[in-house]
């Protein structure tokens, strides 16, 4: 008789060991999808406002080259306040220092002119028709405009969004470095063709980096130096020496590559002695 109820009992706890067991994967697989919500919609209302703000406005006047830029200044500073929203709940990450923001910045602005080099070497950039439409509408406004829109609003709120809110929150759930490279691909996959994927997930892992290192301050600025080097690339003669010959250009590409590696380790250096 003691046995069978010794053996009754054994089976009651097992059951409830299986039902807590179960409960527990359950409350976790839910807390998983919670976190992944929590990084996924505030991009989707980004995407969201700003494309029904573009669509509100290519009704009211047709959309062209020309006017692009400005639509999209006009979109990007009507997402800012849901986007903010979602960031004064986070933590901004450091203050930033004066000079190891200039030499991050300094730095990332040389990697997207390595990165801009390495990808034409491919012809992707001439084969990519979603790539100069979208580089036809971001190059076809005036130069002030490029610069206030391409240099300073835009990467403004995306440092706010990408790393701000979407790389803290990965950081909270998955880490620093599984953070730092899911970061970097939500960033570039968001400008939907190939050429810019490359582009903007390997600057989104210097910015990253960089957000983790010295603030999200840092990151922005580091994102605007980018965008503007690229800008004055494009659209004034001040680069046109790189594009010269190839030989000149594989040359400026190394001696850019060995600077970078400079700055980053000189800016490195400076963080750990703070």
């Amino acid at each position: 008789m003691d046995s069978e109820r010794k053996k009754s009992c054994r089976r009651l706890v097992q059951k409830q060991s299986v039902t807590v067991s179960r409960r527990r994967q359950n409350i976790l697989k839910d807390y998983k999808l919670l976190r992944i919500w929590e990084v996924i919609y505030p991009i989707g209302i980004y995407f969201v406002v700003t494309n029904v703000v573009m669509f509100v406005l290519n009704i009211i006047h047709a959309m062209t080259n020309e006017n692009y830029m400005i639509y999209q200044i006009i979109a990007t500073v009507i997402a800012f306040p849901f986007i903010y929203a979602f960031y004064r709940k986070e933590d901004g990450g450091k203050m930033a220092n004066l000079l190891r923001t200039i030499l991050f910045a300094a730095a990332a602005g040389l990697f997207g002119v390595v990165l801009n080099n390495l990808i034409g070497y491919t012809g992707l950039k001439e084969t990519s028709q979603s790539y100069q439409e979208v580089s036809a509408a971001f190059y076809g406004s005036t130069l002030a405009l490029e610069i206030l829109g391409t240099c300073i609003i835009i990467p403004f709120l995306e440092e706010l969004l990408y790393r701000g809110i979407v790389y803290q929150r990965l950081k909270a759930f998955l880490g620093v470095k599984t953070a730092i490279v899911l970061s970097a691909v939500i960033f570039g996959a968001m400008h939907f063709n190939l050429v810019q994927f490359l582009y903007a997930t390997a600057v989104g892992l210097l910015l990253a980096v960089i957000m983790e290192q010295e603030g999200l301050g840092a990151a922005m600025a580091a994102h605007m130096v980018t965008n503007l080097v690229s800008v004055l690339r494009s659209e004034t003669k001040l680069f046109h020496f790189m594009d010269a010959s190839m030989t000149g250009s594989v040359i400026c590409t190394v001696v850019e590559s060995v600077l970078i590696v400079v700055l980053l380790v000189l800016a490195f250096r400076g963080g750990k002695e703070k």
